[in-house]
C-alpha cells in the first residue's frame, strides 16, 4: 500500500488528495538488548557538530551514583586529561555526598538545579567545566553504568558499547585514548571515558538520565537492565510534515520537523523503569529549559493525562522564561510498560512547539505495542 501511495504521489503530486503522510501507519520491531548496528551519529537540530572531546566518571554510590562531566574542545579537554585523572582519585562518598580535593587550577561554583556542583578550569577560552550531578542508583550497577556511557557515547557520534565491554574496563589502565576505564577510589571502583567525537550544539541533551544513566537520557544502550524475554514492535501513526530522523539504540523512533527556519525533533525512547521515576525526569526537563524544579504536590496541576491505548501517560509543556536565549520548549510524555518507562519528546522553539502540540499529542496517543 506505501508502494502504490508513492507512485500516486509522484505522478499526480499536484492532484493526490487520498495519500497523506498523516495516513500512514509506521511499525518496526527492535529486539529488546541488541545494540544498534548503525553509528549513532550528532544531533544536527540546532548547531552543525564540532570536534568534541568528553571525560566523564561515575561513582557508584547508595541511594544516587554521582557522574562527573566534562566536555570541550579537544586541545582544552586533553590538556586537562591528568588534573582530571588525579582529581577523580580523589573523590570519595560521605554521608551520601562527595568529597574531593580541588586542583590549583581549577575553581568550585556552588550547584543549581540538577547539579551538586561545578567546577572551572581557569583562564579557559571557551570556558571548559565539569558538572557534578547525582541520580538514582538503579538496582543494577552494570545496566546503570551502560546507559549511561552509551549516552555519552552518542552524544559525540560513537556506537553503543556491551556489557561486556564494562567488565572488560576494569583491566585497562587510565590513557587518553582509551574509551573505557576503571580508577580506584578507597573502596570504589570509578568508571570513567575518554571520548574523541563529534558533538551537536543541542543543550537538550547534555545531562544524564535517572536510569543511572543519557539522553535518555542512557544513550543508545545495548538494553534495558531487565528486558522483556522477547521482542516488541511499536507502531505509531506518523504526523504530516515530520520526516524520519536519527533513530537506533535507545531511540526506537526519531523524527526532524521544519517550518521556516526553525527546527525540532522528537524522539521515542525506553529505558529501565524501576530507576527512572516521574517526577526526576520531568524536573530533568524543566532544568533543560530553564525552569525551578516542581513537587509531587504540583505535578498533577503542572501535566495532564493522555491515553496510549489502555496505558495512562503524564504530558508535560514547558516553555522556557521569556529573556532565555535561545528560549527553548519541550513537548514531554512519559508513560511506563512491564519493566520500561517510555520517553516521548519533542524539543525545540517555543513557536515550532505551539504549531507541533496538537499533532504531538495525537502522534503519542497513537502508540502500539505489539
Amino acid at each position: 500500500m506505501k508502494q502504490i501511495c508513492l507512485v500516486t504521489l509522484i505522478a499526480f503530486l499536484s492532484l493526490s488528495a487520498g495519500c497523506r503522510k498523516q495516513d500512514e501507519i509506521s511499525s518496526y520491531t527492535v529486539p529488546k538488548g541488541s545494540a544498534s548496528q548503525h553509528s549513532a551519529l550528532p544531533d544536527m537540530t540546532a548547531a552543525p557538530a564540532k570536534p568534541t572531546r568528553m571525560l566523564a566518571a561515575i561513582v557508584p554510590g547508595s541511594p544516587q551514583n554521582w557522574f562527573f562531566k566534562m566536555t570541550g574542545e579537544p586541545d582544552q579537554v586533553k590538556a586537562e586529561f591528568d588534573t582530571f585523572i588525579q582529581f577523580m582519585k580523589s573523590v570519595t562518598i560521605k554521608n551520601d555526598k562527595p568529597e574531593w580535593k580541588l586542583p590549583e587550577n581549577w575553581t568550585q561554583e556552588p550547584g543549581s538545579s540538577m547539579r551538586f556542583a561545578t567546577l572551572k578550569v581557569k583562564e579557559t577560552d571557551p570556558a571548559v567545566e565539569l558538572s557534578v550531578i547525582p541520580l538514582p542508583a538503579g538496582g543494577d550497577l552494570t545496566a546503570d553504568l551502560l546507559s549511561n556511557i552509551n549516552r555519552w557515547r552518542e552524544q559525540v557520534g560513537l556506537d553503543s558499547i556491551s556489557a561486556e565491554d564494562i567488565k572488560a574496563a576494569a583491566d585497562k589502565s587510565p590513557a587518553l585514548d582509551t574509551e573505557l576505564f576503571t580508577l580506584k577510589s578507597g573502596d570504589e571502583t570509578i568508571s570513567v571515558v575518554s571520548l574523541n567525537g563529534m558533538m551537536a550544539g543541542n543543550p537538550m541533551s547534555r545531562a544524564p538520565f535517572a536510569s543511572g544513566m543519557m539522553g535518555g537520557p542512557g544513550g543508545p544502550a545495548a538494553g534495558p537492565a531487565n528486558p522483556p524475554a522477547a521482542a516488541a514492535s511499536i507502531k505509531y501513526e506518523t504526523p504530516a510534515g515530520w520526516q524520519p530522523g536519527r533513530s537506533g539504540g535507545m531511540r526506537k523512533a526519531a523524527f526532524n520537523i521544519t517550518s521556516g527556519d526553525e527546527t525540532g525533533e522528537v524522539t521515542v525512547i525506553d529505558l529501565n523503569g524501576e530507576s527512572n521515576p516521574l517526577l526526576l525526569n520531568i524536573n530533568r526537563w524543566r532544568d533543560q529549559v530553564g525552569l525551578k524544579d516542581i513537587t509531587e504536590a504540583e505535578l498533577p496541576q503542572q501535566s495532564e493525562q493522555l491515553k496510549v491505548g489502555d496505558l495512562e501517560a503524564t504530558y508535560v509543556k514547558l516553555i522556557g522564561p521569556e529573556d532565555a536565549k535561545p528560549r527553548l520548549a519541550i513537548l514531554g510524555t512519559i508513560f511506563y510498560r512491564d519493566n520500561l518507562a517510555w520517553f516521548v519528546k519533542f524539543t525545540g522553539p517555543v513557536k515550532l512547539a505551539e504549531q507541533e502540540q496538537d499533532r504531538f499529542k495525537q502522534f503519542v496517543q497513537s502508540i502500539r505495542f505489539e
